[in-house]
């Protein structure tokens, strides 16, 4: 099983901190070739997910303040949204109700129920003409 050696874990550690490839070879006293084919080794990327997932977790509780003071100082109603999405307090369904119309509501049913004769009448005119 292969794994990666000191100088590698350190290069890790240094592409966290936003170094480029040419500063952590200097500081690795390696060639900056060296540190791409790190980076573009499959091992080095697995380790280096790994280790920007730890390096995320770690700050989390410092991001989601800061979304917090956006949301509030700057009234970013985006950042609202996303912080009660990830708290489970909104989603994207949406309930629709719907009242039943009702002669309250100024239905006419007589009106209707008029219409719907008057419509029967024309159909069946109709069917006995073809005939």
């Amino acid at each position: 099983m292969k794994y990666l050696n000191e100088n590698q874990y350190k290069a890790i550690g240094l592409l966290l901190q936003g170094k480029k490839n040419v500063e952590i070879a200097e500081e690795l006293g390696v060639h900056r070739n060296t540190i791409t084919n790190w980076t573009n080794d499959d091992l080095f990327q697995s380790e280096l997910r790994k280790a920007a997932t730890r390096h995320s977790q770690s700050r989390l509780g410092e991001l989601v303040s800061t979304m917090y003071e956006a949301a509030i100082n700057d009234r970013s109603a985006a950042m609202a949204k996303l912080l009660l999405q990830m708290q489970g307090m909104l989603t994207d369904k949406h309930i629709v109700e719907r009242e039943i119309p009702s002669a309250i509501n100024g239905v006419n049913y007589d009106k209707i129920d008029d219409e719907i004769a008057a419509f029967a009448k024309r159909l069946e005119d109709k069917t006995d003409i073809e005939h």
